[in-house]
């Protein structure tokens, strides 16, 4: 449902998916750039965050310890800055087939101790070996979130897809800046498909950097947001459904 002109901002706002802590992945480079992004967050309306630090197989991953007191020594610095940011740990997993054992041993982090994990595909997996994929992680009792749906070219390719992996209990991801048409118009057509439906669950930034097109921006997003679509979906997005399942 469109409403117009309509506009409001949102109480909260939780990032679902940033990669902000310092050194540890592709993401921050040291803690300099981290509170230089936690500003940006923060000024972005950003209230909480889960940081999400990449899980890939076969590489050098930082450890659920060394994730949780990497987080301890962010919060603390963000807090002596007075931002009003809170930090939850999580991880990004780049799906494998030891994914729910790396879980169940402790090895991967779950989003803030939940039985939700957040999961990533690469961009030309077909589509079968997601959807086995998911219902795979599904089976063995964790909830999956697919992090940027709208990178899978076998779901902006046929949104039949999407609609089937939503109902098979799949919750949704989506980057703020993918909305804005960051990657290109037939993305934000496809996205604007999928908030149009409500298929959506999460917007996050996957937000790398201090600068550049990777900072944690959100609140150009969330003003379209609340222009054009329901705004109590609105608000489920950009914080409610992180409330009540994640946090």
């Amino acid at each position: 449902m469109l409403f117009g002109k309509k506009k409001k901002a949102a109480d909260y706002i939780v990032d679902v998916h940033c990669h902000i802590l310092p050194g540890i992945d592709d993401g921050s480079r040291d803690m300099s750039e981290t509170l230089k992004m936690l500003e940006i967050a923060h000024n972005e309306g950003i209230t909480h965050i889960i940081a999400t630090p990449h899980f890939k197989s076969g590489h050098h991953n930082a450890s659920p310890e060394k994730v949780s007191a990497l987080i301890d020594e962010v919060q603390e610095a963000a807090d002596e800055c007075n931002l009003g940011i809170k930090l939850y740990q999580g991880n990004e997993i780049l799906y494998h087939d030891e994914l729910c054992e790396g879980v169940d041993s402790g090895r991967i982090s779950r989003m803030n101790g939940t039985d939700y994990v957040l999961v990533e595909f690469m961009p030309s997996d077909p589509y079968q070996y997601i959807r086995n994929s998911l219902d795979e992680i599904m089976s063995e009792g964790y909830q999956p979130i697919i992090a940027h749906v709208e990178r899978y070219g076998c779901m902006v390719d046929d949104i039949e897809n999407v609609r089937e992996i939503k109902n098979m209990g799949v919750e949704i991801q989506v980057n703020a800046s993918s909305i804005l048409g960051d990657i290109g118009k037939d993305i934000k057509k496809f996205l604007q498909k999928l908030l149009s439906e409500q298929i959506v669950d999460y917007v996050g930034t996957d937000s790398h950097r201090c600068e550049g097109s990777r900072t944690p921006k959100i609140q150009e997003c969330a003003d379209m947001l609340y222009k054009k679509y329901n705004e109590q979906y609105v608000d489920d997005i950009l914080y409610g459904n992180a409330m009540d399942r994640l946090l």
